[in-house]
């Protein structure tokens, strides 16, 4: 009777003992196995492993889980238990920023993680999320601050794809110890404080897009024939240029000529030339009269009437 206490005794401190003695490693999962406060292993394959009991202490972490963390809004659910309804309110602190220009902006992103390395997750940083915090909001302000209104507006998947590689790298710098999935921006808007500015400014956009177009449709339709009646103004002064060429050259010709003729008979090239003139000048007058003065008396004779 007295022997079984002793073999109960036992028994409980073997399976104590047997208790503190092994972990399961489950799949996915990784663990630190720390003696003394300092890490002296970590086991990354699944299954049944041992430890020293009440001298090493394991630390498990999921690697294959992926998390998410909320900038710039904070998710719950609304309603019932039985149908619940996910909503959203806004993190002003964070979800304010500027644009180029000095522009306010709302911004709303989801970055999605893992646990990669969890030796450096573990032990180089007190407070992971907070810093992964702080690293992506100096990575999305100094994006957005280098972008205009409207392409902060506008390109959303562009600003993604552009702070997905700078998140990446500053994760690695700061050894967080965090793999660094994706980052997708769910949101930016105006502030509805100025959503009404923002809105005259669009209308003015839009009015002046809208006159330029106009314009252009005039400008369209101009200079066309503008340029249609300054080829035919160019076409028509060199016609007129080669007409009086061939006008001015046809005359030194027959200035020529008759001066070649003058050179040989002065007289009768002379009197052929005056001749010629006064048949042309006659031959245009309808009223002709020939007047010839003789010894004080007036010879008057009209012809051609």
């Amino acid at each position: 009777m007295k022997t079984i206490p002793k073999i109960m005794l036992y028994l409980i401190l073997a399976i104590v003992l047997l208790a503190n003695s092994v972990y399961i490693v489950k799949t996915g999962d990784k663990a630190l196995v720390v003696r003394f406060g300092e890490n002296v292993k970590i086991e990354s394959t699944t299954g049944l492993k041992f430890k020293i009991p009440f001298i090493d202490h394991v630390i498990k972490y999921n690697t294959e889980e992926l998390h998410q963390l909320e900038y710039g809004f904070v998710s719950k659910e609304e309603g019932n238990s039985n149908k619940p309804k996910l909503g959203y309110t806004d993190n002003e602190s964070e979800s304010l920023l500027l644009t180029k220009g000095s522009y306010i902006v709302n911004g709303e992103l989801i970055l999605q993680y893992k646990i990669g390395n969890i030796y450096d997750y573990h032990y180089k940083v007190e407070d992971q999320i907070g810093t992964l915090r702080l690293a992506l909001e100096s990575v999305i302000r100094r994006n957005v601050q280098n972008k205009s209104l409207d392409d902060a507006l506008l390109n959303k998947e562009v600003i993604s794809a552009e702070i997905l590689p700078e998140i990446r790298k500053k994760v690695n710098e700061y050894e967080l110890g965090i793999e660094v999935v994706n980052v997708e921006i769910q949101n930016i808007s105006v502030p509805s404080e100025v959503k009404a500015a923002y809105d005259d400014v669009n209308n003015a956009k839009n009015e002046k897009s809208g006159r330029l177009e106009e314009a252009n449709k005039y400008k369209n339709s101009i200079i066309p024939g503008a340029r249609a009646e300054a080829y035919k103004m160019v076409e028509d002064a060199k016609g007129y240029k080669s007409e009086k060429l061939g006008q001015a050259k046809g005359d030194v010709a027959s200035f020529l000529q008759v001066y070649e003729q003058y050179k040989v008979a002065p007289a009768g090239t002379k009197k052929r030339l005056y001749l010629e003139t006064m048949e042309k000048v006659l031959k245009s007058t309808k009223k002709k009269y020939i007047i010839d003065i003789q010894d004080g008396a007036v010879k008057y004779l009209p012809i051609g009437n």
